[in-house]
C-alpha cells in the first residue's frame, strides 16, 4: 500500500507542475489571440491540455518547453525528469550529491492532504450523480413530452446527423433544459416550457443540446470531473476546467448557429435570453450537460452570439502557432543523462535506512564499513553486480558520527568514490557508475 501511494503522490505532483505550465501558456496565447480562432479550437486546445494533467509522461522532444528549465537539481527532477527519479550529478563546488525530489522526504503528508480532498470530492460527484440517477427516472416515469418537442428532437437529429436514439421527458422535477446520459440520451426539459417557449424557440434549444449529443460532451464532462477530482488542490486546473466549459457551450452556440439560416440566427440570442429569465443554472453533475451556466459567462455567450461571424486572415497561422505551443507543452524534455527510477517498493526501506545511528570506525574497509551500518540501522546491505571501484575497495573509512542518519552517513561516506546506496524492496543495494542505475558525472 504504501508503495502504490508514493506512486501515486509522485505521478501527482509531475502531473501538477507539467500541467500547471501547458495551462500557463495556453492561458497566456489566449489573451493574446483571443477570439481570432473558433470556440471549436479553443474547446480542443484547452481539452488537450487537461491531458497533460493526467498523462504526466509525454513523448521528449528537443522542442518541449521543459528545456527551457533553469539546470538547478530540484527544477530538473521535477520538471525534466519522470516521477520518483533522483539525481546523481556534481555541485557547483565540485562535491558529487544526489539530489532526490521534496515530495520523496514528505511525500505520506502529500498523500494524506490529498486523499482526504479527493475522498470528498469522490463523496461529493457521486451523490450528485446518485441524486441526478434518480431524479431522471422518476421524471421518465412521471410523463413524457409534448408531440411537438419529439418532432423537433426527429429534425434535429436528422439535420445534425445523429443516429442514436433521444428520449425525451419534461417534468417538474426538472430545473433547466440539459441532455443527461452517455449510453442513453435523455433531453430533459422542465415542465410547461413546451408551451411557454414557441417552437421555433423550443427548436433553438433542442438543437443546441442535441449538439452537446453530436460532440460527446457528456463523455467529456465525465473526464474533467475526473480531472477536477485528482486535482481539486491546483487553481490552475480549475482555471482550465472552466474554460474547457465555457469554450465547450460557445462551441455549441456555433454549431446550433451554423444549423440555422441567416435570417433565424438573431432569434437565438433572444431564445437565450428567454432561457435567462424563466430558469436558473443547475448544480454541475457529470452526466449531464445544459445550455445555461453562469451569469457572466452568459453575458460573454450573448455578445459573441449578438456579433457577425468572421474568419481572420490570421486563422491558419494562429492554428500553427497554437499547435507549436502545444507541441512544446506536451512534450517533455530528453530524459537528463544521469538520473535513476526511485523503486516505490523501496520506500519502507527508506524510511528505515533514515533512521539515526551511532557509529565509530577507524580504518575500517568498505566491507567493515557496510556491515557497521547494517548492523546499526537494522537494513541489509549488499553489493550490486557492478563492483565497486578499485579505490572503494582499497579505502579505508574512519567514522565518528552521533545520531546521524543511515543514508546520509552512508552516502557522505560512499560518493567520493563514485558509489551510491539504492534503496530496494528488502535492502539497500550499493551500486555504482553504468551499467548500474546510477551514472557519475565528475565536472
Amino acid at each position: 500500500m504504501n508503495g502504490f501511494l508514493f506512486t501515486v503522490v509522485t505521478w501527482l505532483v509531475q502531473a501538477t507542475v507539467k500541467g500547471s505550465a501547458a495551462i500557463v501558456l495556453i492561458a497566456a496565447a489566449y489573451v493574446v489571440i483571443g477570439r481570432r480562432v473558433p470556440a471549436r479550437w479553443w474547446y480542443a486546445l484547452w481539452l488537450v491540455v487537461v491531458l497533460r494533467l493526467v498523462v504526466p509522461i509525454a513523448p521528449s522532444s528537443p522542442w518541449s518547453l521543459f528545456n527551457l528549465v533553469p539546470m538547478r537539481p530540484g527544477l530538473r527532477l521535477q520538471l525534466r525528469g519522470a516521477a520518483g527519479q533522483m539525481l546523481f550529478d556534481s555541485a557547483p563546488g565540485g562535491l558529487p550529491f544526489i539530489g532526490v525530489p521534496w515530495w520523496i522526504a514528505s511525500w505520506r503528508w502529500l498523500a494524506l492532504v490529498w486523499l482526504a480532498g479527493f475522498t470528498v470530492m469522490l463523496l461529493r460527484v457521486f451523490f450528485a450523480t446518485i441524486r441526478m440517477q434518480s431524479l431522471v427516472l422518476r421524471a421518465l416515469e412521471s410523463g413524457g413530452a409534448t408531440p411537438v418537442a419529439w418532432r423537433l428532437v426527429e429534425e434535429g437529429r436528422r439535420q445534425l446527423g445523429i443516429r442514436r436514439e433521444v428520449t425525451v421527458v419534461e417534468s417538474p422535477l426538472i430545473d433547466a433544459p440539459a441532455l443527461h446520459g452517455v449510453l442513453n440520451p435523455t433531453l430533459l426539459l422542465p415542465e410547461g416550457m413546451c408551451d411557454a417557449f414557441a417552437p421555433e424557440e423550443l427548436r433553438h434549444v433542442i438543437l443546441h443540446e442535441l449538439g452537446h449529443l453530436r460532440r460527446h460532451d457528456v463523455a467529456m464532462n465525465w473526464l474533467l470531473t475526473a480531472v477536477r477530482t485528482i486535482h481539486w488542490f491546483n487553481p490552475l486546473a480549475w482555471l482550465a476546467m472552466a474554460r474547457v466549459e465555457e469554450e465547450r457551450e460557445l462551441a455549441c452556440d456555433e454549431l446550433t448557429l451554423s444549423s440555422l439560416a441567416p435570417h433565424e440566427r438573431p432569434g437565438y440570442g433572444r431564445t437565450i435570453l428567454k432561457i435567462l429569465e424563466h430558469f436558473r443554472s443547475a448544480a454541475p453533475v457529470p452526466a449531464r450537460v445544459g445550455i445555461l451556466n453562469q451569469k457572466e459567462r452568459m453575458r460573454r455567450r450573448l455578445m459573441r452570439i449578438s456579433g457577425q461571424p468572421r474568419r481572420s486572415p490570421l486563422m491558419l497561422p494562429l492554428l500553427a502557432v497554437l499547435s507549436a505551443m502545444l507541441l512544446m507543452a506536451l512534450t517533455d524534455a530528453p530524459a537528463h543523462p544521469a538520473v535513476a527510477t526511485f523503486d516505490p517498493t523501496a520506500v519502507r526501506t527508506l524510511d528505515r535506512f533514515d533512521r539515526p545511528i551511532d557509529v565509530d570506525l577507524k580504518d575500517a574497509s568498505l566491507r567493515q564499513l557496510l556491515d557497521t551500518v547494517s548492523a546499526k540501522s537494522g537494513v541489509p546491505i549488499t553489493l550490486s553486480p557492478c563492483r565497486p571501484p578499485s579505490a572503494a575497495q582499497n579505502a579505508r573509512f574512519t567514522l565518528h558520527a552521533r545520531r546521524t542518519p543511515a543514508r546520509a552517513l552512508l552516502t557522505q561516506a560512499l560518493l567520493p568514490y563514485g558509489i551510491v546506496p539504492e534503496p530496494a524492496a528488502d535492502a539497500v543495494s550499493v551500486t555504482a557508475s553504468p551499467p548500474c542505475l546510477f551514472r557519475h558525472r565528475t565536472p
